[in-house]
């Protein structure tokens, strides 16, 4: 494995670059010290993470968006984060 830490950073900054390119104001936790990596303002925290694949990528089967759900847990949506600024901006 090469460096995880460094990747996890490069990501994080990269998708605080995407928000920021939308206008929105974005904290990083660098190192991860904060409860999540970014803080983005009207929004709230999010947590990034990046792999060499995800599995639940191959549930959107052709859709544009995921609705999940674990057994006694809140229903979650997936979607690509450029798709869901756009439709913040609407």
């Amino acid at each position: 494995m090469k460096n995880p830490k460094g990747k996890g950073s490069r990501v994080e900054r990269q998708v605080k670059k995407i928000f920021e390119e939308y206008g929105f104001e974005v904290i990083r936790s660098a190192g991860s010290f904060g409860k999540a990596d970014l803080e983005v303002k009207s929004i709230g925290s999010i947590q990034v993470k990046s792999r060499k694949s995800f599995s639940i990528l191959n549930m959107f089967d052709g859709a544009e968006k995921l609705v999940i759900k674990a057994d006694r847990k809140e229903p979650y949506i997936v979607m690509p984060l450029k798709t869901y600024l756009e439709e913040l901006k609407k």
